[in-house]
C-alpha cells in the first residue's frame, strides 16, 4: 500500500540524490526496474494499482506490454 506523499524511490544522478513521492494512493503492482537498476528519463519504473483488487490486472498488464522506446536527447539549440 502506497500513500500520496510516501517516498517511493529515490533518483539519483552524478549531481544529486533526489526522492520521488507518490502522487495518488494506491499500491505498486509491478516493478519494472529492479532496485538498484537504471532506466532512462522516461521510462516508466513501476505500475501502480488504484485498488488492492486491480493489482494482478494491472500487473499482467504491466508485464505484457512492449517496453517503451527511450526518449530520443533533444537536438542543440542553434548557435
Amino acid at each position: 500500500k502506497v500513500s500520496a506523499g510516501d517516498v517511493i524511490m529515490v533518483v539519483e544522478s552524478d549531481k544529486a540524490d533526489m526522492d520521488v513521492e507518490a502522487f495518488e494512493d494506491g499500491y505498486i503492482a509491478k516493478l519494472l526496474v529492479e532496485e538498484g537498476g537504471v532506466a532512462p528519463v522516461g521510462v516508466p519504473v513501476a505500475a501502480m494499482a488504484e485498488t488492492e483488487g486491480d493489482i494482478a490486472a494491472v500487473a499482467a498488464a504491466a508485464a505484457s506490454a512492449p517496453p517503451p522506446a527511450a526518449a530520443a536527447p533533444a537536438a542543440a539549440p542553434a548557435p
